[in-house]
């Protein structure tokens, strides 16, 4: 558990090692960002020694500081992805009561600018990593004292770390490459309104329907990283779902910081 201050993201790598050793062992490595849809683990399994570790320049006189700005919402937040300084920004200063959070800053702002504009009775979340975004919401939930509730569903879940815990929280096991791991019943129970968040990058054909038609008017789906880099023909498959579900962008979400500064560019889904 996270104790004074310490960072446990590394726990994450080492419960992937424990839990699910195929994914990661000798040549696996490679690959299991495209089986996970996550992105970070093969470059944090090498490097987890310095997850959360501050570069030895953290403080650094004025003089030494650039004053050009990267307008994008991950590399002005992390600078190059691929750099082990980076790797320890992105562990620490991308954290939540010392668990992986893995949201740019300018979305922490935007979300808690929608909880308290929507307050949702329901925040479902679909890729919990290591549990830290959904201890976020659900402390959100406590600071604008709302009676709402988080439901996060997760396939590694043994990798959700203990100190992921509050009342407010509830974690499901599925997998979102078969609809048939939700329950239905379940989701017909959550009260309104919703703020759907995925972060998962899986099955949106199949997932989107299965979430906005329960939705109802005014309810938010969040799709973190999907639009990031379009093809031509992602964007035509994305125009058509959102107008058969009746989505709409809410541009005061997407464009706050700029024209898609945000971790989910065109991607802040509102139903009408």
């Amino acid at each position: 558990m996270a104790v004074n201050g310490e960072f446990v993201g590394g726990a994450y790598i080492d419960a992937i090692r424990t839990h699910y050793p195929a994914l990661v062992n000798d040549d696996a490595i490679a690959s299991v960002d495209l089986k996970l849809h996550i992105g970070i683990v093969q470059k944090w399994s090498r490097c987890a020694n310095v997850l959360g570790v501050d570069s030895p320049d953290r403080f650094q006189s004025l003089g030494q500081r650039s004053f050009s700005t990267v307008h994008n919402a991950w590399s002005a937040a992390y600078a190059n992805a691929e750099s082990e300084t980076s790797l320890r920004r992105l562990g620490a200063s991308s954290s939540y009561k010392g668990l992986v959070l893995l949201k740019p800053p300018c979305d922490i702002v935007l979300y808690s600018n929608l909880i308290w504009e929507l307050r949702p009775k329901t925040i479902i979340e679909f890729g919990a990593l290591q549990g830290g975004s959904a201890l976020w919401f659900a402390d959100q939930l406590d600071a604008c004292g709302q009676d709402g509730e988080v439901h996060s569903f997760e396939l590694l879940d043994k990798c959700i770390h203990p100190s992921a815990s509050h009342r407010r929280l509830h974690f499901h096991h599925a997998d979102l490459r078969r609809l048939d791991t939700l329950d239905e019943q379940l989701f017909a129970r959550f009260p309104h309104p919703w703020l759907a968040v995925d972060d998962a990058h899986v099955n949106y054909a199949e997932l989107m329907p299965f979430v906005v038609n329960n939705m109802h008017a005014g309810d938010y789906f969040i799709a973190e990283d999907a639009l990031a880099y379009p093809t031509a023909d992602i964007i035509a498959a994305w125009v058509r779902l959102c107008d058969r579900l009746n989505l709409r962008v809410d541009s005061k979400y997407t464009d706050a910081f700029g024209y898609n500064v945000t971790c989910a560019p065109n991607a802040w889904l509102r139903k009408s």
